[in-house]
């Protein structure tokens, strides 16, 4: 059983937006069985790991002298000291000056350089491949969660047989279709729309989506993010609004934008970007910021 990433809508979010949209339900309550992020140990999570395991040691190292600083001055940037590193390169000098002067001021890790010469022998690290494991990776952590959500609760899916997913970006309810056998329907989608698990595959989906996605284009992206920041910010769902000649309309007859406005001019946080707020809710299309917003994902046995 697989998940199909194609779809007829897109979505994506900012990291704010994501944040607020994403946030962790408490561990005590939550039997979310599907989880869109899964943890993945990266090459750059390594890659931290190594650097700092090695500049720790050197820092306690270098607190040995009387001028740490001067120390590190001498080893990687004056050739006439007896401790200068002539067995590094200039690319690689650079990268253990720079970290162990992060170490000596600050006295911890948080700057990285590949570069550096423990890594001499290793492959460069490359984040757009990386990027593609990590999705590799969760995209089968979700299957295996869907198989063992089915399994736990007797339901099987009928092989040689696809069915689509379609789920509403506004509340995340998923409805299934592609068989005519309501019982099964009926059981996943019961299981699907149990605590987060239909907004976790459809957060899932929206982070696999390729580059090149005509479905998840930037114009819809914008979309989805002019609504749910509209939500955020207004307690308002443009979907549950009358559109009025381009104008989403309150049940008092309010013009939603100006709502939005003076909720962002209370804000601390965003007064003082009220413009560029309302230049982006203009320009995304208030007449047209609700079309296509549902999701298609096709599950096959």
């Amino acid at each position: 059983m697989n998940i199909n990433t194609t779809y007829t809508s897109a979505v994506s979010t900012t990291p704010i937006q994501r944040k607020n949209q994403d946030k962790t339900i408490s561990k005590e309550n939550d039997q979310t069985s599907i989880h869109s992020t899964n943890e993945f140990v990266s090459e750059k999570d390594k890659m931290m790991k190594i650097l700092d395991e090695k500049y720790r040691k050197i820092n306690e190292q270098n607190k040995q002298f009387k001028d740490p600083h001067g120390h590190i001055f001498d080893k990687y940037r004056n050739p006439y000291s007896p401790y200068y590193r002539s067995d590094l390169t200039k690319e690689e000098r650079f990268a253990a000056y720079s970290m162990e002067i992060h170490w000596a001021n600050h006295g911890t890790g948080g700057m990285y350089i590949s570069t550096d010469a423990v890594f001499r022998n290793e492959k460069a690290y490359n984040p757009e491949q990386e990027s593609i494991e990590r999705k590799a990776f969760n995209r089968q952590k979700v299957n295996e969660q869907l198989h063992s959500l089915l399994s736990k609760n007797g339901v099987t899916l009928p092989k040689g047989k696809s069915l689509a997913f379609t789920i509403d970006p506004n509340n995340f309810k998923l409805i299934i279709s592609g068989s005519k056998d309501e019982v099964l329907i009926s059981q996943l989608e019961s299981l699907l729309n149990t605590d987060n698990n239909s907004r976790e595959l459809f957060f899932h989906i929206m982070k696999s989506r390729s580059h090149d996605s005509t479905q998840f284009s930037n114009a819809k992206l914008d979309k989805f993010r002019l609504v749910n920041q509209i939500k955020t910010t207004t307690g308002y769902n443009l979907k549950d609004l009358e559109n009025v000649n381009g104008k989403f309309i309150t049940e008092d007859g309010t013009d939603i934008l100006n709502i939005y406005r003076e909720k962002l001019s209370q804000n601390p946080y965003t007064k003082d970007h009220v413009g560029a707020a309302l230049s982006y809710y203009g320009s995304t299309g208030t007449a047209t910021v609700l079309d296509n917003f549902l999701k298609v994902v096709e599950l096959s046995s």
